[in-house]
C-alpha cells in the first residue's frame, strides 16, 4: 500500500485511516451495522409506549439487502442511473418512516441560490412538471422559517411509494434534501391524583428529606429567573391562576388552529379526550411561587412563550416542531407574525424514532446562533436515546428521568446522548379537568421524561438570569454536568447523563461568573465515504486557555492527542454506530468531556458479475464502491480497472468489507502505477468482496472487469 500520510484535513478519504494534526492511528474496528426503519413519531409523555429501532441516519444510505434492491428497483417508474445513485440517496433521510406507514406530507429543501429557494412559486411549477415517477399529484402548502418546504400529495402514499416520491423529488440537482413530514402523537394518561407532593423541588441532601430532588430551595435565595423567557414549544397553554402572571403571547402553529396565542383550545376538529400536556409542563417549569395557590415552578419569575406544535389528540408534524422552535428564537416564518419576545430557553418535551432529522438539526442550530438552549426530553421507551429524535440532535440538552429515590425510571430512554438526569415520575403540575374543551383549572400527576426536561428548563432560566455574562449552550450544559447530585441508589446500570441535576450549586457557580471550559464538536460522515469528519467547536471564555485535546473513535486506539484545536478524521473498517468521546483539559486542569454516538452507514453499491465490463466514470477523488458475490471452489479471482484515457489515474482496493482500512489488495492505474490496475486472489473464500475505486482524476469510461478461474 502506498505511504499513510496524517493532516490537518485529509488528502484522500483511501490515505489516511485516522488524524490529527500530524498524528494518525490505524483501526479495524470489526462491527456489522444492521439497521431498521424507524417506528412513528411518539411525544414522549407519561406512560407512553412504542419502540424504536432506527440505527440509520438515512435507511437508503445503507447497503441495501437482495431483498431491498428488489423493493427500490420496482418503485421508480424511471430508473435512476448509476451515475446519479450515490448522489440521490445521500439527499433522502427515510429513518422516520416506518413500513406501513401512510404519508401525504414531505419537506423538501432545495439548494440556496436556486430559483425554488428564491421563490416557493417555482416549487409548484417544478411538481407541475410531468414526472413519471411520482405516485400522485403534489402541491407545494408552504414555506417554513429554516428555508425548507413542505410539499404535500393528494393521496397518503404507502411506505414504498413514499420512497419513490422522495427518490424522484432527490433526483432534481437542485434539491438539497428530502424527508417525509412525518406525524407525531401524544399518548398521555394521568396518574392518581393522591401523588401530589411535589417531592422534585426537594433533595436528600437536606437534612430529614429522603426524596432525591433537583435542590430548588436554595436556588430560590439566589434567583427567581426575572428577565428570563422560557418558550414551551408542545400543545399548547390553558387559562390557570397559577401560570397566567407569567404567560406571554404565543402562537398556534398546528393546520386546524393555526394563529391566536399558543392556547390550548380543547377539541375543534379532532375526534378524542384532550391532553393538556402542555399546561403540565409549564407549571414545573414556571408556575408562580408564594402566592397561596397551587403548586410552585422552577423559575416562578420567568415569562413562558406557548408555542402550540401539536393538537388536543397530541397530534402534530415535524415541520410544525421545527417552526415552532426557530420561532420561539426570534426567527422569521413565512405569514407568521414575528415573536416580540424571543426565548433564551426553549424546552421540547416531545420527540419520534428516528436519526436526527436535518429539519430538526437546522432549527436547533439556528437557535444556538441566537443564544437559545434548547431543553428535550430523553424519550419514555426505555431504549438508546441515539434512536430518538431531537433528543439526539446536537445544541441540546438531553434529560433523562429518575425516581424520587434517585433510580433511573422504569421507562426512561438512556444512553450517552443524555446529558443528565432529573425527576420524572409522578409529578404534581398545573393541567385543566375539561375533557374535550376547556374546563376547570386544576392540578394532575403525571410521569414521564417530558416532566424531566422543564425541571432543566427552569433552572437554565435562574442560571441565565443571575450569570454576569450569558453562557452559551455548551458552556451551560458543562456548567450543570458539572454540578450535579449524585443518583440516589449507585450508579445506574444504564447511563442517563452525570447525575442528577442540582439546582442550588447550578445558580451558585453561575451566580459567581464562572464560565466552564467547554467540550463540544461534531461529526458527519461524507456521502459517499466510511469515514468520520469532526469539527471541533470547544470553548474556554473563562480564562484558563485548553492546552489540550484528547479525541477517541472508539475503536480500540490510544487516544489521540493535540496540543492545538483541530479537526479530526477516522476510517473505520465497518460501518457501525461509534462513540466518539473529546476531553479538554485547560491550563488550570480543568476537564470537560462529551461524548457523542455517530452513526456510519454503508455507501450505495453497485453490483458487478464476472466477465461482464462496468463502465467507471467518477469525479476527482470522488469514491465508487461496487460488490462482487463470489461462490464456492473458485481458484483464483481477478478484478482489472482499464483507463478510458490515457491520463486517468485511480486507487483500486479489493476488501471484504465496504472501507479501504484492510483490503486484500490496492493497486494504482496511471500514474505511472500502470494500466490496468489489477486485483488477484487465490483460494478466496465465498461471500461477498467490495470493489472501491478513488479517482486521483476525474474518470471517463474507464472500464472495470472481474475474471475467475476454477
Amino acid at each position: 500500500m502506498q505511504k499513510q500520510k496524517s493532516n490537518t484535513e485529509p488528502t484522500s478519504a483511501g490515505e489516511t485511516h485516522s488524524g490529527i494534526r500530524q498524528l494518525w492511528s490505524k483501526t479495524s474496528a470489526r462491527r456489522v451495522f444492521k439497521g431498521t426503519i424507524g417506528l412513528s413519531l411518539l411525544l414522549a409523555l407519561a406512560a407512553c409506549g412504542g419502540s424504536g429501532n432506527s440505527e440509520t441516519a438515512s435507511a437508503s444510505a445503507s447497503t441495501p439487502t437482495p431483498d431491498a434492491q428488489k423493493v427500490e428497483s420496482s418503485e421508480a417508474a424511471t430508473p435512476l442511473p448509476d451515475t446519479d445513485s450515490l448522489e440521490v440517496s445521500s439527499k433522502i433521510n427515510d429513518s422516520g418512516l416506518a413500513p406501513n406507514s401512510l404519508t401525504d406530507r414531505f419537506i423538501v429543501r432545495y439548494k440556496d441560490g436556486t430559483t425554488e429557494r428564491k421563490s416557493s412559486a417555482e416549487i409548484q411549477s417544478r411538481l407541475d412538471r410531468p414526472v413519471r415517477s411520482y405516485p400522485s399529484k403534489a402541491h407545494h402548502l408552504r414555506r417554513m422559517g429554516t428555508g425548507s418546504d413542505v410539499v404535500t400529495t393528494d393521496r397518503k402514499l404507502s411506505s414504498t411509494e413514499a420512497k419513490t416520491f422522495m427518490r424522484s423529488i432527490a433526483s432534481d440537482p437542485d434539491v438539497e434534501f428530502v424527508e417525509p413530514d412525518v406525524p407525531m402523537h401524544t399518548q398521555m394518561v394521568p396518574n392518581d391524583p393522591q401523588y401530589s407532593s411535589q417531592w422534585g423541588l426537594t433533595s436528600n441532601l437536606k437534612s430529614g428529606t429522603t426524596s432525591v430532588g433537583i435542590r430548588a430551595e436554595g436556588a430560590w435565595d439566589m434567583a427567581q429567573g426575572s428577565g428570563s423567557v422560557i418558550a414551551i414549544v408542545d400543545n399548547g397553554v390553558t387559562s390557570h391562576s397559577d401560570l397566567n402572571l407569567n404567560i406571554l403571547p404565543g402562537y398556534d402553529f398546528t393546520d386546524s388552529n393555526r394563529g391566536g396565542n399558543g392556547s390550548n383550545p380543547g377539541v375543534t376538529t379532532e375526534g378524542c379526550k384532550v391532553t393538556w400536556h402542555g399546561t403540565h409542563v409549564t407549571g414545573i417549569a414556571a408556575a408562580l411561587t408564594n402566592n397561596s395557590v397551587g403548586v410552585a415552578g422552577v423559575a416562578p419569575a420567568a415569562k413562558v412563550v406557548p408555542v402550540r406544535v401539536m393538537d388536543a389528540c397530541g397530534d402534530g408534524y415535524m415541520s410544525d416542531v421545527a417552526d415552532g422552535i426557530t420561532w420561539a428564537a426570534g426567527g422569521s416564518i413565512p405569514t407568521v407574525p414575528p415573536n416580540p419576545n424571543p426565548a433564551k430557553v426553549i424546552n421540547v418535551s416531545l420527540g419520534g424514532d428516528g436519526s436526527c432529522s436535518p429539519t430538526y438539526q437546522d432549527a436547533i442550530n439556528f437557535a444556538a446562533k441566537q443564544g437559545a438552549v434548547v431543553v428535550a426530553a430523553a424519550g419514555n421507551t426505555a431504549i438508546d436515546t441515539k434512536r430518538f429524535q431531537p433528543a439526539n440532535c446536537v445544541n441540546v440538552i438531553t434529560v433523562g428521568a429518575t425516581t424520587s429515590i434517585g433510580a433511573t425510571a422504569s421507562f426512561s430512554n438512556f444512553g450517552l446522548a443524555v446529558d443528565v438526569a432529573a425527576p420524572g415520575n409522578s409529578i404534581v403540575s398545573t393541567y385543566n379537568n375539561g375533557t374535550s374543551s376547556v374546563g376547570a383549572e386544576g392540578y394532575s400527576t403525571l410521569s414521564g421524561t417530558s416532566m424531566a426536561a422543564p425541571f432543566v428548563t427552569g433552572i437554565v432560566a435562574l442560571a441565565q438570569s443571575v450569570a454576569p455574562t450569558p453562557l452559551t449552550f455548551a458552556e451551560m450544559r458543562t456548567l450543570i454536568q458539572q454540578n450535579v447530585q449524585p443518583f440516589g441508589s449507585g450508579t445506574p446500570t444504564q447511563p442517563i447523563g452525570a447525575g442528577i441535576v442540582d439546582a442550588t450549586a447550578t445558580i451558585a457557580a453561575a451566580k459567581s461568573g464562572k464560565i466552564p471550559v467547554a467540550a463540544d464538536f461534531v461529526c458527519s460522515q461524507p456521502s459517499n465515504l466510511v469515514q468520520i469528519r469532526c469539527t471541533d467547536l470547544s470553548t474556554s471564555r473563562g480564562g484558563a486557555p485548553i492546552v489540550s485535546w484528547a479525541w477517541n473513535f472508539d475503536q480500540g486506539a490510544p487516544d489521540l492527542l493535540t496540543t492545538e484545536s483541530a479537526n479530526p478524521w477516522n476510517n473505520p473498517e465497518y460501518p457501525g454506530d461509534y462513540q466518539v468521546r473529546l476531553k479538554v483539559t485547560d491550563s488550570k486542569g480543568t476537564t470537560s468531556t462529551l461524548t457523542r454516538t455517530v452513526s456510519v452507514v454503508s455507501p450505495p453499491v453497485t453490483n458487478i458479475a464476472f466477465n461482464s465490463p462496468s463502465a467507471v466514470s467518477l469525479g476527482y477523488y470522488e469514491m465508487r464502491y461496487y460488490q462482487l458475490n463470489v461462490p464456492a471452489g473458485l481458484k483464483s479471482v481477478t478484478v482489472a480497472l482499464t483507463q478510458g484515457r490515457e491520463n486517468d489515474a485511480a486507487w483500486f482496493y479489493l476488501a471484504r468489507s465496504p472501507s479501504v482500512v484492510t483490503p486484500y489488495c490496492q493497486s494504482g492505474m496511471g500514474m505511472g502505477w500502470g494500466n490496468p490496475a489489477v486485483c488477484t486472489i487465490t483460494s478466496p473464500a465465498a461471500g461477498t468482496y467490495f470493489v472501491i475505486v478513488s479517482g486521483r482524476t476525474e474518470l471517463k469510461a474507464s472500464t472495470l472487469t472481474a475474471t475467475y478461474t476454477k
